[in-house]
């Protein structure tokens, strides 16, 4: 039997009505019936496979015909087993099967070479959501195989319409140009799977090929490639790959650029165009605050090699500063100098380096705080102040000027206060417990610097009283944010005694906390004897808890230096508050 445009017309009509429906129809489907154009369009489908079958039963199986109508029946088996998945019904995976194995001795063949690969990323994408990963990694090799094996010998890969007409028909390049779709999708759930398997060098390189990809063949959302860049950066720069995250920051807000341009400013309707704005001003906020946590990790990196050069090697060689990793996979075709002008890719070595990034990142988080407000979004504007406060800290530690540093710690701290100002500790316990103990430790890194500054006072003069009363003041801060900290654990105050709920994660900051406390009530200055005696009293009690809380092993080896400190803190203390007792009693 011949098989003509007459046989396959009705099996075309009924493929693309099938179609119509899916792409279009189904986006008018009500709420009630989210997949009535999906059972039709099934239905439909399932219609033309019976006359797919009935065609092929009349033909020699062997013929290149026969081998098109075999394709054909593979791709409605393949779209049918689509639907299946969708709607969230068995069968799906046996489909898609049935239809491999109908291609299985032809998928060398042209004809077969774009519904195999569909077919292998189909089940790729059915084995990750199913959380088979091994399984998913499996066949989307395999569909990656098929794409360099047609690459390599020059096949012409054919469209189902290609399918459905005669040689002189067939569209020239629509059968490539669908391959390198086809094989798009391949590489980005293979960087999806990489993660899952917790291959992330992999995972990046394939998602890097897929942006990349998408923009060679113009196939791209512009907000979901910004958002897929944006998120790819987050994983290059906490490996000190600067230039490659800063590179990724850039071209994920050229996009977001591209997209209110090339979109947005072309929408006439009123209220679309609102909405296409909205989502614009939310993408921008978020891709700002990554680039303030790229500028916040230089910050801190760049302290932590500084603070590890002061600390010499066991041989007293210094130590060789960590460098950032200057290779860059950039995007051909994107010019992002501008962007990525706005920044450094360096570590910073200086308060003016450090200051420039700092502003840079506070640029970014005041655009976010645009978005994020604490009237629509309290929990995201917190965690906005925090990273605010975080920028604040780490430029005080290249400030060089005692008074300075204090006002850079200041202004973190006026941050972390507003968090505990305007959110219900109830509701944001995390939250508030970070800017609690966050907290704690600024007002004593502020009481560092003014004890300081008092010993260089008592060198040449006598303490003012106002500068006591300033130290002072910062005890009394620093140990009601610890407090608070640790009260939100439901610590019982008067013991300290831990409850037997909480994890080892938890344990460290609370046992800093004690620590913390312990000193702070040391280091209160007052001329009271009674007073000073209950503060010495209460830093006895906090380092005593804190040793005891160091008898679990998990916490001993995280400790070791704060633990020698208290060891022989606490052997002295008790013969000073006898000896305080005395001189109260004598006076």
């Amino acid at each position: 039997m011949k098989v003509t445009k007459e046989n396959l017309s009705d099996i075309r009509e009924e493929y693309e009505k099938a179609h119509r429906y899916i792409d279009e129809e189904s986006k008018n489907d009500p709420p009630t019936e989210p997949f009535r154009s999906h059972y039709i369009a099934r239905d439909i489908l399932n219609s033309a496979l019976r006359k797919v079958k009935t065609l092929s039963e009349a033909l020699d199986a062997e013929s290149d015909v026969a081998t098109t109508v075999r394709c054909i029946h593979a791709n409605i088996l393949k779209d049918i087993a689509k639907i299946t998945i969708f709607v969230e019904e068995p069968r799906g995976e046996v489909l898609l099967k049935e239809a491999l194995e109908l291609i299985e001795n032809e998928h060398e063949k042209e004809p077969a070479i774009n519904v195999r690969i569909e077919i292998l990323n189909q089940l790729g994408i059915m084995a990750c959501n199913q959380s088979n990963f091994a399984e998913s990694k499996q066949y989307l090799e395999q569909a990656k195989d098929v794409y360099f094996e047609t690459k390599e010998l020059e096949r012409e890969p054919l469209t189902m319409a290609d399918l459905f007409g005669t040689k002189e028909e067939v569209e020239k390049g629509k059968g490539l140009k669908l391959l390198e779709s086809n094989h798009t999708l391949t590489l980005y759930y293979l960087a999806q799977v990489f993660g899952f398997l917790d291959n992330l060098t992999d995972s990046a390189q394939y998602c890097h090929m897929t942006l990349q990809r998408q923009l060679e063949y113009n196939e791209y959302e512009h907000v979901d490639w910004a958002l897929n860049a944006v998120t790819l950066s987050q994983f290059y720069f906490p490996q000190n790959h600067l230039s490659q995250a800063r590179h990724l920051l850039a071209a994920s807000t050229f996009m977001l650029n591209r997209y209110e341009t090339e979109v947005v400013e072309k929408i006439a309707n009123p209220t679309e165009r609102a909405e296409k704005e909205e989502t614009l001003r939310y993408r921008m906020a978020d891709v700002g605050r990554c680039w303030a946590k790229y500028g916040l990790h230089i910050l801190a990196t760049s302290k932590e090699r500084l603070s590890a050069d002061d600390e010499p090697n066991e041989d007293g060689t210094s130590k060789p500063l960590l460098t950032p990793v200057k290779k860059v996979n950039r995007f051909r075709g994107l010019d992002l100098a501008a962007y990525e002008g706005q920044v450094t890719d360096e570590f910073c070595l200086t308060f003016d380096d450090a200051k420039l990034v700092m502003l840079n990142s506070l640029s970014w988080l005041n655009k976010a705080k645009e978005y994020y407000t604490k009237e629509t979004e309290a929990s995201q504007y917190a965690k906005i102040l925090q990273d605010v406060a975080s920028l604040y800290k780490f430029l005080a530690f290249f400030e060089e000027d005692d008074g300075n540093q204090c006002k850079l710690y200041k202004r973190g701290a006026d941050q972390l206060e507003e968090i505990v100002e305007i959110l219900n500790a109830t509701y944001y316990q995390t939250i508030c417990r970070e800017a609690w103990y966050e907290l704690g430790l600024t007002y004593s890194n502020m009481l560092n610097v003014k004890l300081g500054q008092l010993d260089d006072m008592q060198s040449k003069d006598h303490p003012t009283p106002h500068a006591l009363n300033k130290i002072n003041h910062l005890c009394e801060k620093s140990i009601r944010n610890f407090k608070k900290f640790i009260e939100s654990y439901k610590i019982d105050m008067e013991t300290l005694e831990l409850p037997d709920n909480i994890g080892e994660d938890e344990m460290q900051p609370i046992l800093y906390a004690y620590f913390h406390i312990g000193r702070l009530y040391y280091r209160t200055i007052t001329p009271d004897k009674r007073l000073k005696l209950k503060n010495t009293e209460n830093s006895l009690f906090y380092y005593n808890r804190f040793v005891e809380c160091c008898r679990d092993e998990r916490m001993r080896v995280l400790f070791v230096q704060e633990l020698g400190v208290c060891k022989e803190i606490i052997t002295l203390l008790p013969l000073k508050i006898e000896k305080l007792k005395t001189e109260i009693t004598e006076g």
